[in-house]
C-alpha cells in the first residue's frame, strides 16, 4: 500500500499504463518497504511504452539491471520523479533467454550506458542499441560475470594462476 502523499499522481499513472499496456500487471507497493511505489510487470514486451509514459510524466531513468533465473531473465528498470512529488516506479519484463529486448536509448539517452552495463555483465543484447560493447570487462572477455552459470573460463583460469 503506497503512502498517502503520492496516491493521486500514482492513480493517474496506473490509469494511463492500464490503457497503454492492458497485458501489464500493476501492483501498488509501499516505498518504505521496497523502495518504490508502483511495480509494473510485463511479459516479453511493452517496456518501450512504459518508458515513453514515464518520460512524458517527467520521470528519469534511474537504473537498468537484470536478474538471471537460468531459464529466463527479468530485465528491471527503475524510474524516479521529483517533479510534483517523489515517486518511484519499478518496471520489470520477463524475457526468455533467446529474446533480444528493444533498446530505450532513443527515449532515455542515459540508457546507452545502462544497457551497455547490462550487456557487459549479463550478455543481454539490446535491439537498436547504437554502441553495444563492453563497458567494464575487457573487450575480449569470453564471460558474463553475473550469470548464474558463470564459471571457469580460459581467461579466469589464467587470472587464478597468476593470483593464487
Amino acid at each position: 500500500m503506497p503512502t498517502e502523499e503520492p496516491k493521486k499522481p500514482l492513480a493517474s499513472i496506473k490509469n494511463s499504463l492500464v490503457q497503454l499496456i492492458p497485458e501489464a500487471e500493476l501492483r501498488d507497493r509501499d516505498d518504505r518497504e521496497c523502495g518504490y511505489h508502483l511495480e509494473v510487470r510485463l511479459v516479453t514486451r511493452g517496456m518501450r511504452r512504459v518508458a515513453r509514459e514515464m518520460r512524458d510524466r517527467l520521470f528519469f531513468l534511474e537504473t537498468i539491471t537484470a536478474v538471471d533465473f537460468l531459464e529466463y531473465f527479468h530485465l528491471v528498470y527503475l524510474f524516479t520523479t521529483y517533479h510534483e512529488e517523489h515517486l518511484r516506479v519499478m518496471a520489470r519484463v520477463k524475457l526468455p533467454r533467446e529474446i533480444r529486448p528493444f533498446s530505450v536509448w532513443d527515449i532515455y539517452a542515459e540508457a546507452i550506458w545502462l544497457e551497455r552495463e547490462v550487456y557487459d555483465f549479463f550478455g543481454i543484447r539490446f535491439q537498436g542499441h547504437p554502441d553495444l560493447r563492453r563497458i567494464i570487462n575487457p573487450d575480449d572477455a569470453d564471460y558474463f560475470p553475473l550469470l548464474k552459470n558463470f564459471g571457469k573460463t580460459k581467461f579466469t583460469a589464467e587470472i587464478d594462476d597468476i593470483l593464487c
